[in-house]
C-alpha cells in the first residue's frame, strides 16, 4: 500500500515539475561540459536528444567540435572552439537549442572563436538572451578540472557568472561526504528526476521512500 502512495506522489510531482520544464535540444556539434556547476559526462549524454531543464536561469560550458572539409585534398580538419560560457533564462520557453554559424572554413572558425556568434533560440526560432564569456583556464586534456573552475569562475563576478552555481557546487560536495542524498547528483539520472529536480520537496520525499520499515512502525 505505501509503495502505491509512493507511486501516487511520484507521479503528481512529475506533473506539477513538467509544467515548467524547458528541454535542452542536443546538437552533435556541441559538447556539454558543465551545466549550472555541475560536470557533464559522456554516459549521461550518450543517445540524448534533450536534456530537460527547469524554468529557471542555468549556465552552459560547452565546446564546439567539427570537421571542417576544405578543397584540398587533405583529410577534414577538426576545429575545437574555445571553452564558452552562456548564461541565459529559460523561463516561458519549452525548448532551447543552439543555432551555429556555418563554419566551413578557416576565416569562419576563427571569426567564430574570437566573436562568439553563436545564437540560443526557443522553439519558436526566437532568440534568448545570454550572457556569454570564455573560460580561458580550459583544458580540454583535463576536462575533470572543469568544474573547480567553473566555481571559481561563479565567485568571480565576470559577466557570465552565476554565484548560486558555486555555491550548489560547495553544498552537493558536502552533502557527499556525510553520504547524504544529493538532489543535484539525482538530477541527470534520468529525465523524471530531472523534471523532478525544479520541486523543492523531492528530497524529503526521497528519503522518506527509502526508509519503509522505519515509516510503517510509525
Amino acid at each position: 500500500m505505501k509503495v502505491c502512495h509512493a507511486l501516487v506522489a511520484l507521479a503528481s510531482l512529475s506533473l506539477m515539475a513538467s509544467a515548467s520544464a524547458t528541454s535542452l535540444k542536443l546538437s552533435p556539434d556541441v559538447d556539454l561540459l558543465v551545466i549550472d556547476g555541475k560536470l557533464m559526462s559522456g554516459a549521461i549524454l550518450k543517445g540524448a536528444e534533450s536534456l530537460e531543464l527547469d524554468g529557471g536561469q542555468h549556465q552552459i560550458l560547452f565546446q564546439v567540435s567539427k570537421n571542417i572539409h576544405t578543397a584540398s585534398p587533405q583529410p577534414p580538419q577538426l576545429y575545437h572552439s574555445p571553452a564558452f560560457i552562456v548564461t541565459f533564462s529559460a523561463h516561458d520557453n519549452r525548448s532551447v537549442s543552439f543555432v551555429l554559424p556555418s563554419l566551413s572554413n578557416e576565416k569562419e572558425m576563427a571569426q567564430f572563436s574570437h566573436a562568439m556568434n553563436y545564437q540560443l533560440v526557443n522553439e519558436q526560432g526566437r532568440q534568448i538572451k545570454t550572457q556569454r564569456d570564455v573560460l580561458n583556464m580550459f583544458n580540454a586534456e583535463r576536462l575533470a578540472d572543469a568544474e573547480k573552475l567553473m566555481m571559481t569562475y561563479n565567485l568571480s563576478g565576470a559577466r557570465a557568472a552565476v554565484p548560486a552555481f558555486a555555491k550548489n557546487n560547495s553544498d552537493r560536495k558536502t552533502a557527499m561526504t556525510h553520504e547524504r542524498t544529493s538532489q543535484i547528483e539525482m538530477t541527470y539520472l534520468h529525465p523524471l528526476w530531472t523534471r523532478l529536480a525544479a520541486n523543492a520537496g523531492i528530497e524529503q520525499f526521497l528519503l522518506w521512500f527509502r526508509q519503509p520499515e522505519k515509516q510503517e512502525r510509525a
